[in-house]
């Protein structure tokens, strides 16, 4: 019996959840679910897209598809009648916030992959952590955006500007993190070719 390629196991996974969670969603009306759903496979096809390019480490899928399900979770999942979201899990702090933080962490793994891919001999260690903060900065600002326009579209509400830039404060520290903990185990790279 042949192995599963690591990419098609992922996807298998990460849509699998996705329709299971879509169908609990429409099940128990929660408000969110279609904007969720609508988000993580505009997702699923950009990474899709993106792997083509990179070629992420399995475990690298496996963090974006962890980052997608809390996604999709804290958007359909319904406690005590709103989305998981807005419960509070560490005292008064929200899922969203942790999460946010957490998505920023993980996603730094992945944006680090790819930025040392794409750098090519001469690299700069400090530009390429740089870059790898800015580019997980941005797809959070992405998923943002994309919230903002389901609320424009439809007659859901994801929170309002504090909410929003909140997400993004939560996301910059989570990518700091992140990068702080890539930064220290990328001491052991080779060091770049003198231009």
């Amino acid at each position: 019996m042949s192995s599963v390629n690591p990419m098609r196991a992922v996807l298998i996974v990460t849509v699998a959840y996705t329709m299971v969670l879509f169908a609990y969603g429409r099940v128990v009306d929660s408000p969110l679910t279609n904007l969720y759903t609508a988000i993580t496979v505009g997702l699923i096809l950009l990474f899709a897209v993106l792997h083509r390019w990179t070629r992420w480490s399995k475990r690298a899928l496996w963090v974006a598809s962890l980052v997608g399900l809390g996604n999709m979770l804290g958007g359909v999942i319904l406690i005590g009648g709103q989305p998981l979201y807005m419960a509070d899990v560490i005292g008064p702090m929200a899922y969203d916030k942790v999460f946010h933080a957490l998505a920023g962490f993980g996603m730094v793994f992945l944006a680090w992959e790819a930025v040392l891919r794409w750098a090519g001999p001469g690299y700069h260690r400090g530009g390429l952590l740089l870059v790898t903060w800015l580019v997980v900065m941005g797809g959070g600002a992405v998923v943002e955006i994309a919230e903002f326009v389901g609320t424009l579209l439809g007659d859901v509400n994801v929170g309002d500007y504090a909410n929003n830039a909140l997400d993004l404060v939560a996301n910059a520290a989570g990518a700091l993190a992140g990068v702080i903990v890539v930064g220290r185990g990328s001491r052991r790279l080779p060091s770049p070719t003198a231009e």
